[in-house]
Formats: C-alpha cells, structure tokens, sequence
C-alpha cells in the first residue's frame, strides 16, 4: 500500500515511516523542503515537496496513494501559550487537514483512509470519569483545538474514505515529551506536578506506530479511536514509577503556583488529565505490547 504522511519527520513520524518500511508498505513524506528532509530519511521513502500554501492539487502522483495519515501541527508544550502561539497550534492543524479534506472532496486524493491525529486533551480535565471515545468534548483551550482539527477532518464527503482520528495520549519514547519529564529526576529533583491526583493517559511509541497500522489493515474501524494504553496512571504513580526505572527518588513535588507562574496557561494541560481507556481498540483486539507502564518505561529511556 501506498502511504503518505504528513509530518513524517518528527518522532511519532520517523517511527511510523520505520514500522511501515519493515512490513512492506511504499512510504511517501510531504515536506516543506525536500533536499534536506530526503538526507535524513530511509532509503525507499519519497519525498514530495509542498509549502503548506498551495492546494495539493498542485502537487503530482497523488492519485496512487492509498492511506494519508496526517500527523501535522505546531507543538503544544514548546513555547508559553500566548495569544499568538495559540493562533499558530490552532491555524498549524487546521491548514494542513482543510488541504487534505478538500483533495480527497475535489478527487486529487482518493485513499482508502484518512487517519488525522488527535489528542485525548479533546475531552477537557475529567476527574476520575473513565472516558470512552463516545464522551463529548471538553471546553478548555486544547479541546477545542482538538474539536476543531476533528471537525475539519470530517469534511471528508467522499464515502469511499474512510476517516479515523486517533485521540493521541503522552507518547513515550527516546523523544519528545518523556525526555522533558526525566530531566529533574537526574538531578535529584523530580516529582509529581500539582497534587499528583491528575490522570496521565500515555502509550509506548511502539504500540502507537502499531496501532496506526493496524487502523489502516483494519478498515471496520472510523471515527475517533483513544489511541492510549490500556492502563492511565495517576501523576503521583507515574513519576513514582519513572523513578524507579530512572533509580532516582521521586520525591520533589512542584506546586501548581509554580507551574502557573512558569507556564502561563500552558500549566494546564499538565495540572488536569484524563482517564481516557481504548475501548474502541479493545474492541477490535489490538495487542499491545507495552501495557505495563513500569515495562514501557524502561524500554522508551533505554
């Protein structure tokens, strides 16, 4: 099958491209330059050149791909949340999906399947309500972005696409946001954030690139999908945990004034979780391989 990835480049990305290369898929990245991004991919991965601008009808050999996966959008946990950069996470999303949508309605696309990230943040903070994928959306900042870059993915009119957005929870591996947790535990400093009660859905990097090939070989699965491990930690459990893979106490709280003061708005989305559970994945018989939260741990920091 021919795959195209938007977003190919980054962690989640990389990975992806790796598990679909190994099980004999045609992996094609778009980039916004392809000279350099073709130096740093596998051998056999296209490349195709957009500028995030132009419609895609502009771009050729579009119509042999058969899966569009859509992983594009500027980081959430980068930069302070002010009133620009929140416009940028929100128009980031939105611009890639609207082009996306609007080649497959137009006919210049014509997959099998749209798979359009998303992140468990759609439901808002909930407390300790196990969360299924039929739970309705909250209304925090990264809801409605979430709500919003769901929404413009299911413009998708034509019925022979099949359209999936996987609700993303904290990824583990040797990149991105783990790597920012592990920090202050390597200098005797870490902790749980804010009363440690929250809720933290994640899941091995592993078994996400898994997953999205599984919801491309799987095509009785559409609509959002919580593409998380089976077993949410509480904050307080998780740090305990990561210093116990890390050998290194866990001991050293940071109080929500802190993290407010720090971060701005952005503290939010570390001060209040959700328990979201795979239901939909379960379902389907997805086997995971990393359920153990102690077990992904140690194979994501090795």
């Amino acid at each position: 099958m021919n795959v195209l990835i938007f977003g190919g480049t980054g962690f989640v990305g990389r990975n992806l491209t790796k598990e679909l290369l190994e099980n004999g898929y045609q992996v094609y990245i778009v980039t916004r330059n392809a000279q350099r991004t073709a130096g740093t991919l596998a051998g056999g991965v296209g490349v195709i050149e957009w500028d995030n601008v132009s419609p895609l009808a502009s771009l050729k050999n579009l119509a042999q791909i058969e899966a569009v996966i859509n992983l594009a959008g500027e980081s959430i946990g980068n930069r302070r949340w002010t009133p620009s950069v929140k416009e940028e996470i929100i128009a980031s999303r939105l611009r890639t999906t609207s082009a996306i949508a609007t080649a497959i309605n137009e006919g210049v696309l014509q997959p099998e399947v749209l798979i359009n990230a998303s992140a468990v943040g759609y439901y808002g903070p909930r407390g300790d309500e196990e969360i299924t994928e039929s739970e309705e959306p909250g209304k925090d900042f990264l809801a409605q972005v979430c709500q919003k870059w769901e929404e413009e993915a299911y413009k998708v009119q034509d019925s022979s696409t099949r359209v999936v957005t996987p609700r993303l929870g904290v990824v583990l591996g040797n990149e991105g946001a783990l790597n920012r947790m592990a920090l202050p535990f390597k200098f005797y400093l870490g902790g749980p954030l804010g009363t440690g009660e929250q809720w933290l859905s994640w899941i091995h990097s592993q078994d996400l690139v898994s997953m999205i090939r599984f919801i491309i070989e799987h095509p009785e699965l559409s609509g959002p999908i919580n593409a998380v491990a089976p077993n949410p930690a509480k904050m307080r459990d998780f740090s305990k945990t990561l210093g116990k893979v890390l050998n290194k106490p866990s001991w050293f709280p940071v109080p929500e004034i802190l993290l407010k003061i720090a971060l701005g708005q952005m503290a939010e989305m570390l001060l209040h979780g959700q328990r979201a559970v795979p239901k939909q994945m379960r379902q389907a018989g997805f086997a995971y391989r990393y359920g153990n939260l102690q077990e992904a741990l140690a194979n994501a920091l090795l």
